[in-house]
């Protein structure tokens, strides 16, 4: 048996927050700022009310010149749209002028407040150098201000709460650039006491299946794996064996050290999907988590014969066409389970 790892701060009011590791940023920092506030919901249950789960090929958005693939909703739709299918009023602003974004921040912590920032993670340096990297979708905890400059909870990244300088706060809050923060911070300002966590989750569910399903552009959800997946296959005989390695380690990267990566973003829905077969009572949805875990450990050997391409370590079975061909098979399998999934959220009473 594994112990959660947490720390206990205590806030400008007096007040004690506790700091718990997560999987995942945006999931584990909402899971807090909601807890914060009396509602004690899980990490994986936010990412399922909240439709965390998607696919997304971005030809036209670039990341050090190569096109963006994203395995997780837009950075910043998660907490909205828990917030909303909670009953979770919230505060959610960016700033123009930085100062103002550092007196508001100030402002507020000094209340006991806690508030979530995103930031550029290359900035950070209480993080060591070879992990960072330029992205800006980083999000943690703001406690309070101390001699250091902040005390920060950092649930994704961090076993325990940790300072931040009062200049890496301002650079990594401002740092421009594809995706700019531009200073955001944002918290709960009050949560509904009757919330129904049934009907949150069915919305979630039917949201889930229309992103993954029915958008039609076919750059998203399964069309989306499979227009890449096609395109993977292909990449050495139109760009050249060193291109072709070089694009699918940009997909490497973006799967598994974009936050929980796309392999983790698929065990955490199905860890989702396990919470809410335990509350709705229902066989069907245990038995699409574990249909979830085995494509996530699809996703996983995805990764694996990637890497051995990329440093040419390979076996003669380790082609391009193998690893299109698992994602394929991602996508059928996704497709299925969605299809599944909606049918299922269908017949379930909030």
């Amino acid at each position: 048996m594994t112990t959660e790892l947490i720390t206990k701060e205590t806030l400008a009011n007096g007040r004690t927050y506790i700091h718990r590791t997560s999987a995942h940023c945006e999931t584990g920092v909402t899971s807090a700022l909601f807890r914060d506030k009396g509602l004690d919901i899980s990490e994986p249950m936010i990412f399922g009310i909240g439709s965390g789960i998607f696919f997304g090929h971005l030809p036209f958005i670039k990341q050090t010149g190569l096109p963006v693939s994203t395995f997780r909703s837009i950075p910043g739709l998660v907490f909205k749209k828990a917030a909303k299918r909670l009953g979770v009023k919230v505060f959610r602003k960016r700033f123009r002028n930085q100062q103002k974004g550092m007196d508001e921040l100030r402002r507020v912590i000094r209340t006991g407040q806690i508030v979530a920032v995103t930031t550029n993670i290359y900035w950070l340096s209480f993080f060591p150098r070879r992990y960072r990297f330029n992205f800006s979708g980083h999000n943690f905890i703001v406690l309070y201000e101390n001699e250091n400059g902040f005390r920060i909870s950092d649930p994704a990244l961090l076993e325990y709460t940790t300072d931040c300088s009062t200049h890496d706060m301002e650079r990594a809050r401002f740092a421009r650039g594809p995706m700019e923060a531009r200073g955001l911070m944002y918290y709960p300002l009050s949560v509904n006491p009757d919330h129904d966590i049934r009907k949150a989750c069915i919305t979630g569910m039917k949201d889930s299946c229309k992103q993954m399903l029915k958008i039609p552009i076919p750059l998203f959800g399964v069309k989306g794996m499979r227009y890449l997946a096609k395109k993977v296959i292909k990449w050495p005989d139109k760009l050249g064996y060193v291109e072709a390695c070089r694009q699918l380690a940009h997909i490497l990267r973006l799967q598994e050290e974009m936050g929980t990566g796309g392999a983790g973003f698929r065990f955490m829905y199905a860890a989702f999907l396990q919470e809410a077969a335990e509350l709705f009572g229902s066989e069907e949805l245990a038995e699409l988590s574990q249909e979830m875990t085995a494509i996530g450990d699809i996703w996983r050997e995805f990764a694996v014969v990637s890497a051995r391409i990329i440093k040419q370590r390979g076996q003669s079975e380790e082609t391009f066409a193998k690893v299109g061909g698992l994602m394929l098979i991602c996508a059928g399998r996704e497709e299925q389970l969605f299809k599944d999934l909606d049918k299922v959220a269908r017949k379930l009473k909030a």
